[in-house]
């Protein structure tokens, strides 16, 4: 058999922590960055983001103020139908 003459690093066990880093930056690999830094994240997908989210919130918002009215004319119509907006009827009380 034919060994490589750089050994790779034996695999880590469950129980073993992976390699260190140095603030977020793999000291095996150092062009991979700390994923957490706001460097990494691009600000355009962001903001397109944020607007798609904007856009769907008011959307929402429209879309349930319009149910609101809607249910509150077809209640008014109801109460009046059924005369419930009317004062009641005076009622004259007798002594016997």
């Amino acid at each position: 058999m034919n060994r490589p003459s750089d050994p790779s690093p034996p695999p880590l066990n469950s129980h073993e922590l992976p390699p260190p880093t140095a603030d977020g930056v793999d000291i095996g690999n150092p062009e991979v960055g700390n994923p957490y830094s706001r460097k990494n994240v691009p600000t355009s997908g962001t903001s397109a983001t944020q607007e798609a989210f904007k856009r769907l919130y008011i959307i929402l918002i429209v879309i349930g103020l319009s149910i609101g009215v809607v249910a509150a004319i077809g209640v008014v119509n109801l109460l009046n139908r059924w005369g419930l907006t009317q004062p009641p009827q005076s009622v004259e009380e007798t002594n016997r």
